[in-house]
Parts: structure tokens; C-alpha cells; sequence
């Protein structure tokens, strides 16, 4: 039996305080979990809060996660990561290095014997036409090669401005983000008039899951306030929160 875990919005940041260290130890405990089950792990998107990958140069940051990544593919786990809008700059040190099967843009696959429609969610609101036109901007290829070419340490800095852009855009009060997944919830309709079994997407921050005629939509939630993820059993697709004690846990709406 395949059994999967799905979680998206953990943005991992590039300064680790003790907020994002007790962060960091509750999704390694979720990570040896995964290990463990031997089951397969799908990221979502914003798995980091800001990621550019240089040719010869990685963030060290990101060691201890990029250490346990790789411990999950030694131990023969498959990991599939749907690139965010925050983590789009993905390359090779990720999908050779690690192993990782890394999708730019949204991905229908089989798992399972079932068909699944994968997506980070980002840009998919009506009202998002400025960060639709941001986001067109930050991936384009001449703009990905001159940032390529500054210091890292100066491209670390400026990601940080990205970074805050991006989420400024997508910022919404609670109650809006109802209809955010809404909007992504008619979409999930329109691919369930084809074959696919599942749509999972993230993004949004706000997890939610419903089930009609035999098919499913989940909006994963994320890893800083919600601390959900999706698991699926081999039959069923369920919305969990991992338990934490040393942080603030809001409760599943």
C-alpha cells in the first residue's frame, strides 16, 4: 500500500532564531515520520521562504534542512516538489544532488493508481493581476540571470525585499481567505469532470478539505500557524495537524 504526506507553506527562513529552530525540529519529527512509514513526500511550494539556487553555491541557512532531505533519499524516499512562488528559483543542486522531482509549473500525476492535479495555488485569485504581472517579472529568464550574477550574500538581502512583495500582494484577512479557497475549489470542479481523483494545492495558508462524489479537494493550510499537512492512507485523503507543544497551533477551521 502507498501511503503519501503533502504539505506546502513552511517557508523555511534564511536566519535561524529560536522560532524557526522549534519550527524546523517539528518538521524534522514530521520528516522522520515519512522515513519511517517509507511513505512518499510532496512539498507544495514555499518550502522556503526565499530560495535561489547559484551554480556553485548554496545557502547555508539551509544545511540542516538539505541534510535531512537527504537523508530521507538515502533511505529511498521519493520527494516531489511543486515549486512556490517564493522557492520557483529551484535548480539542479535540489533535483540532482538530492534526488528531488522538481515540477515549475502545476503537475497531474499518477500515485497510487490514482490521478492527482498537484499546484501551489499562487496567482490563481481574479484580483491578483498586480502579482500576476510581479510574478511574470521575477521569472523571467534575463531578470533569473542577472541575479545570478550578484554575491550571493547581496542576492540574500535582496530577496528579502522579494520576499516581503510577494507575500504583500497575497496578504489577506481571514475571512477573504474563504473565498480565495473558494475560487481555488471551483477550479478543483472543473478537473474533476476529468480524471482526476485528487486536487491538492496550497498557497493560501487556510486548510481546508471536502470531499464530493468520491473525489477530493484540500487546501493543504501551512507549517507557521496551522502546522497541517494531507496524508493519504492508500484509500482516503485526510487533512492532519501535527501536534505542537513549543509553538502557538491554531486550531483546524
Amino acid at each position: 500500500m502507498e501511503t503519501a504526506y503533502f504539505i506546502s507553506d513552511v517557508h523555511l527562513h534564511f536566519k535561524v532564531d529560536e522560532t524557526e529552530r522549534l519550527r524546523r525540529a517539528v518538521l524534522f519529527e514530521l520528516l522522520d515520520r515519512i522515513r519511517q512509514e517509507r511513505a512518499t513526500l510532496f512539498i507544495l511550494g514555499d518550502w522556503f521562504d526565499f530560495y535561489f539556487e547559484y551554480q556553485q553555491v548554496i545557502s547555508t541557512g539551509y544545511f540542516d534542512v538539505f541534510c535531512k532531505l537527504n537523508e530521507l533519499r538515502e533511505s529511498g524516499i521519493s520527494i516531489h516538489f511543486v515549486a512556490g512562488n517564493h522557492d520557483y528559483w529551484v535548480g539542479d543542486f535540489l533535483k540532482k544532488t538530492l534526488g528531488i522531482k522538481i515540477y515549475l509549473n502545476p503537475v497531474q500525476i499518477e500515485f497510487g493508481g490514482k490521478q492527482w492535479y498537484l499546484i501551489h495555488g499562487d496567482g490563481l485569485a481574479k484580483k491578483d493581476i498586480k502579482y500576476r504581472i510581479l510574478r511574470r517579472f521575477l521569472r523571467h529568464p534575463l531578470l533569473v540571470t542577472l541575479f545570478r550574477w550578484l554575491h550571493p550574500d547581496v542576492g540574500h538581502w535582496l530577496a528579502k525585499f522579494v520576499s516581503y512583495q510577494s507575500r504583500a500582494l497575497n496578504a489577506d484577512e481571514t475571512a477573504a481567505m474563504e473565498a480565495r479557497v473558494q475560487e481555488n475549489h471551483v477550479l478543483a470542479c472543473k478537473k474533476f469532470e476529468t480524471d482526476i481523483n485528487f486536487f491538492i494545492t496550497g498557497h493560501v495558508h487556510w486548510p481546508r478539505i471536502e470531499t464530493l462524489e468520491g473525489k477530493t479537494f484540500l487546501t493543504i493550510g501551512d507549517w507557521l500557524n496551522h502546522f497541517s499537512y494531507g496524508y493519504y492512507d492508500g484509500a482516503n485523503l485526510l487533512l492532519k495537524q501535527w501536534p505542537v507543544k513549543s509553538l502557538p497551533q491554531r486550531e483546524l477551521p
